[in-house]
């Protein structure tokens, strides 16, 4: 057998043994608990440090928030605005905390340029609007970042439960939108492809009891417009935020259908048990 015969046969049968780990890994995840999501992942990865590109394109690590002091206002602390120890704020383009080398050394930092910039700004002023139509009292942050041909976005959203002391309720919506635009210039139509991801942790303690929902759900979609119809950043915008919309909401009722309906019916079930254990003493 020719030597490039042999290296290729070696590639394939390596490249088949990471998927079979990938899907492995994924599957391990996806029976655990979303809210143990970030340290079961680095459980995962110090095991087999492989996993980590291998699973990257499937996995977000929860979502955190920081605050821009300049901006008076909160933004998604995330993989897909960090850099060099730092995290890029959408509202003035400043990295928090500040670098060690000082504005000299943030300059060289990312920054989407130009005609991205002005529609990254867009799209978090309208974004900020539906997650504060959606979610009172939620952040949010979009993250855009150039590709060959287009340019691809991390649309994120991130809502805790009020603390009260002594009430015994805490919470967290995580909504992480990834977008692909293809808008080559020899084309009459722009490609979106976009990828949603929801993961809810809630728990409840009241005296003695605790209930805890924990879901984690994915959706896809895609969708192509006509430039010969609609042109312009205005249609994009509305075409990326129909596709949002469209596919939260369907994460929505799947939650409300399956998820909560499902944890409420265990829970009757577990108080009946209950109840003829205590009637049988």
């Amino acid at each position: 057998m020719a030597l490039s015969a042999l290296i290729g046969s070696a590639l394939s049968e390596e490249h088949q043994r990471a998927q079979r780990h990938t899907a492995a890994a994924l599957g391990l995840l996806q029976r655990l608990p979303p809210k143990d999501l970030d340290s079961d992942l680095d459980a995962l990865i110090a095991i087999a440090p492989d996993l980590e590109l291998g699973l990257a394109p499937y996995v977000t690590r929860p979502l955190k928030i920081k605050e821009d002091l300049k901006a008076n206002r909160y933004f998604i602390a995330s993989e897909y605005n960090y850099h060099a120890g730092s995290h890029r704020s959408p509202w003035t383009d400043r990295y928090i905390p500040s670098p060690p080398g000082g504005e000299a050394e943030e300059e060289k930092l990312f920054r989407p340029p130009g005609r991205l910039g002005r529609l990254e700004q867009t799209f978090n002023e309208v974004f900020a609007a539906y997650a504060t139509s959606y979610y009172e009292g939620s952040v949010s942050s979009v993250y855009l970042w150039d590709l060959e041909e287009g340019y691809a976005g991390a649309f994120l959203i991130r809502k805790e439960l009020p603390k009260i002391f002594g009430d015994g309720k805490n919470g967290v919506w995580d909504a992480v939108h990834l977008l692909e635009v293809r808008d080559a210039a020899n084309s009459h139509y722009v490609d979106f492809k976009l990828s949603s991801a929801v993961v809810l942790h809630t728990q409840v303690s009241q005296k003695e009891e605790q209930t805890e929902i924990s879901a984690h759900l994915t959706r896809q979609a895609e969708s192509r417009l006509d430039r010969r119809k609609k042109s312009g950043e205005d249609a994009q915008v509305i075409q990326i935020g129909t596709m949002i919309e469209d596919n939260e909401n369907f994460l929505r009722q799947s939650l409300e259908c399956i998820h909560v309906a499902g944890s409420s019916e265990q829970k009757e079930i577990m108080l009946r048990l209950q109840a003829v254990h205590w009637m049988r003493l």
